[in-house]
């Protein structure tokens, strides 16, 4: 009975610290995608609320697969070029160790990988090249348009510097952002497997593992790496 109790308590705990996240809010419903219905519970003031039962129950079946993946040493994606989730995704990707792309999406960059390939190889000769102060040998002009465009890659492809293949699995932050389509639509057609924080104007079709969340709010998209992170970690030291 003491535990039927605790595990009670535990979970009105996690939906109120969900409901101070504002995990459960989603857009206006002119924007909602039906896909993502079966997870909504009603409209407060024309805005959508999920059920925050079906999101915990979608957090618990993502970390298990996200423990998998890591566990069997596979190369997971992740893809958040929004500035409400670039930075914790960011940091959730290298505390496993995982590449990820935070300043846009490039198009092409899965379903053209041969061409990405090529583009972080010359990535990594430019970083040489400054590593060893080489550019500096360069006259003026022709050394100041290298470093911009090093800077750019910097950008882009930091996060993919090791990335040898192609990833066995896309994590995308909100699947409505315009770059983030093409980055799913890549996946689906190479049938990359997909996880993803799914907003109310998320077409959900085709993807493996999904979170209905409020996916543009920086506490939200935090508490759900957070909490993610915790499990995951507690999975893999158990």
């Amino acid at each position: 009975m003491n535990q039927k109790i605790t595990m009670i308590t535990e979970e009105r705990t996690i939906f109120e610290e969900m409901q101070k996240a504002g995990v459960q809010y989603g857009r206006a419903k002119k924007y909602t995608h039906p896909t993502i219905r079966p997870f909504l519970i009603k409209t407060l003031y024309n805005i959508e609320i999920f059920n925050l039962q079906l999101t915990l129950q979608k957090m618990h079946e993502m970390a298990n697969a996200l423990t998998d993946y890591l566990k069997s040493g596979k190369t997971i994606l992740f893809v958040a070029t929004t500035p409400a989730a670039s930075s914790r995704v960011t940091n959730f990707a290298l505390t496993f160790n995982q590449p990820y792309m935070n300043y846009k999406w490039v198009g092409g960059f899965l379903t053209n990988f041969s061409t990405s390939l090529s583009r972080l190889a010359y990535f990594k000769d430019l970083l040489k090249k400054e590593e060893t102060k080489e550019l500096e040998e360069y006259a003026p002009k022709e050394r100041s348009k290298l470093e911009r465009e090093l800077n750019k890659l910097k950008n882009i492809y930091s996060g993919v510097i090791k990335l040898e293949k192609l990833p066995d699995a896309l994590f995308i932050v909100n699947l409505a952002h315009p770059s983030h389509i093409t980055a799913k639509r890549e996946a689906l057609r190479l049938k990359i497997p997909i996880f993803a924080l799914a907003g109310s104007d998320n077409d959900i079709t085709g993807v493996n593992y999904f979170v209905p969340c409020n996916d543009k709010a920086p506490r939200s998209i935090a508490f759900i790496m957070d909490w993610l992170e915790e499990k995951i970690k507690s999975k893999l030291n158990s």
